[in-house]
């Protein structure tokens, strides 16, 4: 864990941006400090997200809810934006990106 957290990037912006592995690995990493700085946020006021997202809309509280949202998401529909059909790795990054915001 990144023990500075810093401010989270555009996400979707991010998503559009992934092209390859290293595009989808800096992706990644942003999707990372998101997470974190959602946590630190609901650390620091956890009564008023008791029942709700985090601030920065995380429905899901660990990795292994993120990856079985992200599996749930396999398959199950077509991608949300149609250029995301023939990337694979943009693919991927939008399960992941859908993945946090399931309950």
């Amino acid at each position: 864990m990144n023990s500075e957290i810093a401010a989270p990037a555009d996400l979707e912006a991010l998503l559009d941006d992934v092209q390859d592995e290293a595009t989808f690995g800096t992706f990644l990493h942003a999707l990372a400090v998101d997470f974190e700085a959602d946590r630190a946020l609901v650390d620091a006021d956890p009564e008023q997200y008791k029942y709700a997202a985090g601030p920065l809309g995380w429905e899901v509280g660990t990795i292994s809810d993120l990856l079985f949202g992200a599996a749930a998401e396999a398959g199950r529909r077509p991608p949300l934006r149609p250029p995301v059909a023939s990337n694979p790795w943009q693919r991927c990054a939008e399960m992941l990106l859908i993945a946090k915001i399931m309950e």
